[in-house]
């Protein structure tokens, strides 16, 4: 008899241990862009309890909005470029939880990122082509075209890494800092993929991100601008807000709403 009773606390621990990996999965497609200023940084979560982390803000902030989400492990990490805005809090987040993946754009990252990149299971410079399946998710690399990439050739933001979610619910897509030129390659190689529910704003709102042929293809419900409050860049530009409106689309910004929360294709910002 004191065997069985023993029995009942250990089974009960490895259960708890279980529950404690992820937190509870959400019913639909969950999406969260944090407001973490003038930076980008995306928690993609599925129903699956696929776990998808895209940009990491500045510093090590990423990590702690993380933690406050109940993340535990990160199944794969994208990094759309390699300034500091959407890299800063790699090294944080690295620190805080085992990541089994990074995808990166391929261009300008330094020497010193090769031991970050290294800390992950995998990781791989990413091209247009690519794609994965995470249950009911598929995640497809639009861009950039291929590799190698030479900085003289192109800025940095215009060989952002362009992510597509699709899930059967809704899709969005993050087009890191795409600017003109970027947006030109996708125009004359994925238009067909370009539609979405929900657009990430490129390059925080700049009229270089987004223009009237990008909001025509893209269609638009919503459009989430990530932003710093008073930045010195006068991100979102004001022409971008005033297209956006004629378009009819809703728009969210994390300087203004704080951290933005999806659920399918459903918008609510924090304040």
């Amino acid at each position: 008899m004191q065997r069985k009773r023993a029995i009942a606390p250990i089974a009960l621990a490895v259960l708890l241990a279980a529950c404690a990996r992820k937190p509870q999965p959400p019913q639909d497609l969950s999406v969260t862009f944090f407001d973490v200023g003038q930076a980008d940084a995306a928690l993609i979560r599925t129903p699956e309890n696929e776990t998808i982390v895209i940009d990491t803000g500045h510093n090590g902030s990423t990590a702690e909005l993380l933690r406050g989400e109940g993340i535990k492990d990160i199944d794969l990490l994208v990094l759309s470029n390699a300034h500091s805005d959407h890299t800063g809090g790699l090294a944080a987040i690295l620190d805080a939880f085992p990541v089994h993946e990074i995808w990166y754009s391929g261009l300008d990252y330094k020497s010193q990122f090769r031991p970050l990149l290294e800390r992950a299971e995998h990781f791989e410079a990413i091209t247009s082509g690519a794609e994965k399946r995470l249950g009911k998710l598929t995640l497809s690399v639009l861009h950039p075209e291929s590799l190698p990439l030479r900085p003289r050739d192109s800025t940095v933001n215009n060989h952002s890494l362009v992510l597509k979610v699709a899930y059967p619910t809704a899709q969005y897509l993050f087009p890191g800092d795409c600017e003109m030129e970027c947006w030109e390659d996708l125009f004359k190689y994925h238009r067909s993929q370009l539609r979405a529910n929900v657009l990430k704003a490129a390059h925080h709102g700049s009229e270089s991100g987004t223009t009237s042929g990008v909001l025509g293809d893209v269609r638009p419900q919503t459009i989430v601008i990530s932003c710093g409050r008073g930045n010195e860049f006068g991100h979102p530009d004001e022409i971008v807000l005033e297209m956006v409106q004629r378009l009819g689309a809703q728009i969210f910004r994390t300087d203004q709403q704080g951290t933005i929360r999806c659920l399918g294709t459903v918008c609510k910002a924090s304040r």
